[in-house]
């Protein structure tokens, strides 16, 4: 899965485009002013009275450039540690597989959940524009939930937020309380391709060996009658490098906002069957994001899992999202 190779003079700041940047500022994280006529009226009576309309903040241009630096010094890191027998600079670091792995797009409070080194990722993801996900008109934002295991509280946040959220776990019991009688959907199915040594050493079954049902995530998408996911989140221990190759990279429309915990070579094996991340170490982790970067996602969190640093969990946003106008155009 390695992505495509660029010279480095071609990693320069033409890669990363001032229209994303304002995408990721402001669509994305859902900044707008609404300016009301009984306001205006109020503070100017000699200006006409206009119709309350929200309106996009405009980004100045030293913001935009500012930005741009960043994403494009984060790219220059994985291109360096995506080569091969690229190593970490530091050896003995906590978390060293995730290294080069950079914020692309700094934001803070409240434009995202919380500071992403306050935090831990662990049921708390640091969406993107959480408060204004499902309070935009239009179309109802959609949520998929991967990996549900004993806690279901990103599916329940989300949906209490407005969103249309559904979330996918085999290896759990629908009469769970876990996910029985919750505000979101709940399928019984796992994303993905059956097979894959799904069995080997999965403590997730609990037994269950048989009867798993998997679907894909294109299949999953056409099923519910989705041709967008505002945000996909994935917590399945191993399993999200298959994902990445075979499903997300392929899709027509990639999800705004990917939530995910990437497990790498030496995760713990009670949870994370070793030969799922067999090989998945430094230079494999900055190809993946490497791909991710060139397809325009860009790194807003990142957060070591407390218990084992050869897991981490990130937010990326897509800066690639077409504008309202573009939408309307197309």
């Amino acid at each position: 899965m390695a992505p495509r190779q660029r010279s480095e003079e071609t990693c320069g700041l033409r890669s990363f485009h001032a229209r994303s940047v304002v995408l990721g500022l402001a669509g994305l994280a859902g900044i707008a002013v609404v300016v009301g006529a009984a306001t205006r009226a109020a503070s100017s009576p000699s200006s006409p009275v206009v119709s309350a309309e929200p309106r996009r903040l405009a980004v100045p241009a030293t913001v935009m450039q500012a930005f741009e630096l960043v994403a494009d010094g984060a790219r220059e890191e994985l291109v360096r540690g995506a080569r091969d027998g690229a190593r970490p600079q530091s050896q003995w670091k906590v978390g060293q597989n995730f290294e080069a792995v950079q914020i692309s797009l700094p934001l803070a409070p409240p434009i995202i959940k919380h500071d992403p080194a306050k935090g831990d990722g662990e049921g708390d993801k640091n969406i993107v524009g959480l408060q204004t996900l499902g309070k935009r008109g239009g179309r109802r934002c959609v949520v998929y939930g991967m990996g549900i295991a004993w806690e279901s509280h990103f599916e329940e946040q989300m949906a209490r937020e407005g969103c249309e959220t559904h979330a996918f776990d085999c290896t759990v019991d629908p009469a769970s309380p876990v996910v029985a009688g919750k505000s979101f959907t709940f399928h019984n199915w796992c994303i993905g391709e059956e097979g894959a040594g799904f069995n080997a050493g999965n403590g997730y079954l609990r037994g269950k060996q048989r009867g798993v049902q998997f679907k894909k995530l294109s299949e999953t998408m056409q099923l519910l009658g989705h041709d967008s996911v505002d945000v996909l989140k994935f917590d399945i221990e191993g399993f999200e490098w298959k994902l990445f190759a075979s499903e997300i990279f392929g899709l027509k429309s990639l999800p705004r906002q990917l939530a995910f915990e990437l497990h790498t070579e030496g995760s713990k094996p009670i949870a994370v069957p070793p030969h799922l991340v067999k090989g998945k170490g430094f230079v494999e982790v900055n190809r993946l994001f490497l791909a991710l970067h060139d397809a325009g996602y860009r790194v807003v969190s990142r957060e070591m899992n407390e218990v084992d640093e050869k897991c981490a969990e990130f937010v990326l946003v897509n800066v690639n999202e077409a504008s309202p106008s573009e939408k309307r155009s197309a």
